[in-house]
């Protein structure tokens, strides 16, 4: 009665620090994720902010200007337009460098203006340059005007997180696969003389494996359910004490973070499972008390 009260016991830890293994994994690649995620839409908005300064010819005509703001808009590289008179330029001017220049000028210098966003996928070196080319051919426009090395910066900085993050990602995965993998192997260890009983007596390969899957498959949706808890537990912190840093996160992209990270929870751990009882199943009797 002690002894199977013992194996029972043993059985439960083991099955917890399975858990416990694989819902720590998982929490970590879910927040790597998540930081993934946010670089990306930070880019998007970084790259939706990037402006192109259409000056207008002094004499165009209100409903000129109405025609070809319109026009704009109806571009796929457009995202927002603005459209600036003289009379504001001026004194946005004034606010910027707190003093009235009109007193000494005497006049407005500044033209009317149209501010245009471009959309994320169309701020980039190459496609900014046609863009632009295109517009100054346009008879109702005197002057384009945009700062190319802030998308270039923004295409190379990028570029470099991109791949810090892409290998730093692809190191925790290889971690987390063989923390798993060695917890589920060291939970299956104690039943290996189980396994190679089994065997002798003519159960199939299946047969054997089939409990063991069943009990991956549950460790790892509940190791997974757990990883999810203490994301979403993370992000309501966040939310409370930093609520800047998830203005870019958005419902569908969280649910389809949440939906991989169970995923991977199940994937991993059927898989590990798997080649560890297959490993005990092609072993022979002398090696399983040395392995």
């Amino acid at each position: 009665m002690s002894d199977q009260r013992y194996l029972k016991s043993r059985t439960r830890s083991s099955n917890v620090s399975t858990v416990i293994g694989i819902t720590l994994v998982l929490f970590m690649l879910g927040f790597l994720g998540f930081v993934m995620v946010n670089a990306r839409a930070l880019e998007r908005y970084f790259k939706e902010n990037v402006r192109v300064e259409l000056f207008l010819k002094r004499d165009l005509k209100e409903v000129d200007v109405m025609q070809f703001r319109k026009e704009l808009d109806t571009e796929a590289y457009a995202h927002e337009t603005r459209y600036i008179t003289a009379d504001e330029a001026a004194e946005q001017l004034k606010k910027d460098l707190g003093e009235d220049f009109l007193g000494v000028l005497g006049s407005n210098p500044l033209l009317p203006s149209v501010e245009l966003r471009l959309n994320a996928d169309y701020a980039q070196a190459d496609s900014l340059k046609w863009i632009v080319e295109q517009l100054k051919k346009d008879q109702r426009v005197q002057e384009v005007a945009y700062n190319a090395a802030v998308v270039e910066n923004i295409d190379k900085n990028v570029s470099k997180l991109g791949l810090v993050a892409l290998g730093f990602t692809a190191l925790l995965l290889i971690v987390a696969v063989a923390l798993i993998n060695n917890t589920i192997r060291l939970a299956i260890y104690s039943k290996r003389f189980l396994i190679r009983t089994m065997h002798l007596v003519g159960a199939t390969q299946w047969f054997i494996k089939k409990p063991f899957l069943g009990q991956s498959l549950w460790q790892g949706i509940f190791g997974a359910v757990l990883a999810i808890g203490l994301l979403v537990g993370l992000l309501q912190l966040t939310n409370h004490y930093m609520p800047d840093l998830l203005a870019f996160t958005d419902m569908p992209t969280l649910a389809m973070l949440f939906a991989g990270v169970l995923v991977l929870g199940v994937l991993i751990s059927l898989i590990s499972t798997w080649f560890a009882v297959r490993r005990y199943l092609r072993m022979n009797s002398e090696d399983l008390h040395w392995s």
